[in-house]
């Protein structure tokens, strides 16, 4: 059955844009604790090399699912257009294309990865039964990403619809059943870490299975290719997946580069960069999920003509942020020492955490206007300003002022250093995604009147 109807260009924003904000921050939360179990069993192990593979293949994992994010963005953004339209009748054959898509793109990063396998694993100074271990259990992961990236485009797919609970029930039938199979497969059936890939593999293949059945009853799914029409439709998704998905591969340059700095201020820092990376998880799970519940909000709106709901939606989406990040700011500021005290932190690494509760948690709320403003850019043509902005945060603006605060300020000075270099950077993106809404909706404005 296949529906036409556009439920964001109707009905309260402010409702709309907190349910799919909201429901996809649980959705990856769902799966980001269940990730943290997998560890957990692996650990029960008492093998440290069985651990140190599974940390290397979810490495690999993780990079291919940044290609597969910026895919399913990108999709997001085309078939919502086209939903605002009631462009009904070529949706079942754009979801047959947008899955093809998303499963080559996963499969070509897939093989470059199973390639890279031995040289990555030399350069990281692992040794031999990690690599092994690594090796066996990637060999066995990787295939679950193909269906992980079908899946998450089939719940992006949902959600460019308006179906946010069809969604968010594709994700937890992926995180559920993982969470159940990690322990009958690695302890009841004594499969140790080939129990914990089998186990993802299931996950994956339950959540696909359900995310297609789900698009197919309520959107549609076409049994026919036409070659001319898939190369039109993967030519237009192209043009924002590809400067989403570079964008999305900047940020881990920043990171490395924070991490090679942070490694000489001793364990105690680097424990501190590990108990700061969860919070961060948990506590902005919120800014992690915006631009992909935000694209089909906008993209409605626009496929529609509503552009003064588009605007709207932007200002909404901007007010939920200021109060989401400054929600969270009063909770570390409280709970901080409680949560470095719990974790054990000392010296270096406690007043890296600190700092964080004092004053990274505020300059988060300006990284959460920055990916607003990559919802702007990706659904008004300026996709590759996602990638231009995405580029400059993770090296003029990390680097330099990570080195330079790591002199002045040892651990923390490095983390400030970089609050402070993606802070101007996101400042830039905020204003220039302003000027880029006013632009647009001035042009639209001249080509309707």
């Amino acid at each position: 059955m296949t529906e036409a109807r556009a439920r964001f260009t109707e009905g309260p924003l402010a409702r709309h844009i907190v349910a799919m904000a909201g429901t996809s921050a649980l959705g990856a939360l769902a799966g980001f604790l269940v990730d943290i179990l997998t560890l957990v069993y692996v650990s029960m192990l008492h093998d440290q090399a069985l651990l140190a593979a599974v940390g290397l293949a979810k490495t690999l994992v993780f990079i291919n699912g940044a290609f597969a994010s910026g895919m399913v963005i990108a999709a997001g953004v085309v078939l919502s257009e086209r939903i605002g339209k009631h462009d009904s009748q070529a949706l079942a054959r754009w979801v047959t294309h947008l899955l093809i898509l998303a499963l080559a793109t996963s499969a070509f990063i897939g093989l470059l990865e199973l390639a890279c396998v031995a040289p990555v694993s030399g350069w990281l100074g692992t040794d031999a039964p990690v690599y092994e271990a690594a090796r066996h259990f990637i060999w066995m992961a990787l295939p679950a990403s193909l269906l992980l990236a079908a899946m998450q485009m089939c719940a992006q797919m949902l959600k460019a619809q308006g179906h946010v609970r069809r969604a968010l029930g594709v994700l937890l039938s992926g995180a559920a059943t993982l969470a159940l199979a990690d322990p009958l497969f690695i302890f009841v059936f004594d499969l140790g870490l080939d129990g914990a890939a089998m186990a993802y593999l299931l996950s994956s293949a339950v959540s696909l299975l359900v995310g297609l059945v789900l698009v197919k009853r309520h959107i549609g799914v076409s049994t026919t290719l036409r070659w001319k029409l898939f190369k039109l439709h993967t030519g237009q998704t192209l043009r924002i997946a590809l400067p989403a998905m570079l964008g999305n591969l900047a940020m881990p340059v920043g990171i490395i580069g924070l991490m090679v700095v942070v490694a000489g201020q001793g364990a105690s820092a680097l424990a501190g960069m590990a108990v700061i990376d969860r919070v961060l998880q948990f506590a902005y799970c919120v800014f992690f999920a915006l631009p992909g519940a935000l694209v089909p909000v906008l993209g409605q709106n626009i496929g529609a003509g509503c552009d003064e709901r588009f605007r709207t939606s932007v200002v909404l989406s901007r007010r939920l942020v200021v109060l989401y990040g400054l929600a969270v700011w009063c909770g570390l500021l409280v709970f901080g020492p409680t949560i470095a005290d719990w974790f054990e932190l000392t010296s270096s690494g406690r007043a890296m955490f600190l700092a964080m509760c004092h004053f990274g948690a505020g300059f988060w709320i300006l990284f959460g206007l920055d990916f607003v403003a990559q919802s702007v850019f990706l659904t008004t043509h300026r996709a590759w300003w996602v990638s231009v902005f995405g580029w400059l945060r993770g090296t003029l603006g990390s680097v330099p002022l990570v080195l330079l605060g790591a002199r002045y300020g040892g651990g923390p000075g490095a983390l400030i250093g970089m609050w402070v270099g993606n802070g101007l950077v996101a400042f830039a993106a905020v204003c220039f995604a302003s000027r880029r809404t006013r632009q647009f909706l001035a042009e639209r404005a001249q080509a309707t009147g």
